[in-house]
């Protein structure tokens, strides 16, 4: 894994969502209908991003001690603080909408929760099903609000994420490389399950906003599921190309803790 190129590029982005400029001088004018319920869904996607990531960091000093993983301590640094710069951002989104901020909200009590149940690879596991929902909101967005703050935050978010989603890639690769064949099945199925799980949840906690964008919730999850879909193929397309013997793993992975 080139951790030095992510390191590089959290360093240098971060330092672009704590200044970027926003049209916050402009009036909010969505209609209520859609202001209110858009604020109430960021708040809830910024209380998400306002983590410190202890346990994550606390995660990743298992596997930054192995070769293929030097400099993996301070990615994931990184990684944090920009994901606290979403944070940032999304606040200043929920006070231009009007909205308030949340300091506890249920499905993302459960969701830090259940991220941090076995280890590492289950985190990061996690960590992408949220990503790849963001992922199709952020697009969501960006496509049918026609606020220009809202706009500006969605379209940088979403880029923010779907480079998010290279950088997990980047590391589940070389993990997953080392499990045996029925491991990387149960795998698939686990990630599977636990996205569409996830989904449901969000699309239905969400169904709000996303009718007041004109998105019916059920599509909203199969756009969900198309994401997860293409980011498989592409994680086994990398798995794939990695030389036998060449992933490193510290230890038992998966919740299911295949043979190896």
């Amino acid at each position: 894994m080139n951790t030095h190129t992510w390191i590089t590029h959290f360093e240098r982005n971060t330092r672009l969502n704590d200044t970027l400029e926003l049209p916050e001088d402009l009036p909010c004018r969505l209609s209520e209908k859609l202001r209110v319920p858009l604020a109430a869904s960021l708040a809830t996607f910024q209380l998400g991003e306002s983590g410190t990531g202890s346990r994550l960091r606390r995660y990743a000093r298992e596997v930054a001690p192995l070769e293929n993983f030097r400099g993996y301590q301070r990615a994931i640094d990184l990684f944090v603080a920009e994901e606290q710069s979403h944070s940032r951002l999304l606040a200043r989104v929920v006070r231009h909408l009007g909205g308030r901020l949340l300091t506890k909200q249920w499905t993302n009590s459960v969701f830090r929760r259940l991220r941090f149940l076995v280890n590492l690879e289950f985190a990061v596991q996690v960590l992408l099903t949220a990503e790849l929902i963001a992922e199709v909101y952020f697009g969501t967005l960006y496509l049918r609000c026609e606020d220009p703050v809202v706009r500006m935050v969605a379209h940088k978010l979403l880029r923010d994420e779907m480079k998010h989603l290279d950088f997990q890639r980047d590391f589940l690769s070389e993990r997953v490389a080392s499990f045996n064949n029925l491991g990387r099945l149960l795998w698939r199925l686990q990630f599977q399950a636990v996205h569409a799980i996830t989904a449901h949840v969000v699309a239905w906690d969400h169904r709000h906003a996303l009718r007041a964008l004109g998105v019916k919730p059920e599509d909203f999850r199969r756009r969900c599921l198309q994401a997860w879909r293409r980011y498989q193929d592409r994680l086994e397309k990398q798995v794939t190309a990695i030389p036998a013997g060449q992933g490193t793993s510290s230890s038992p992975s998966p919740v299911f803790s295949p043979d190896r």
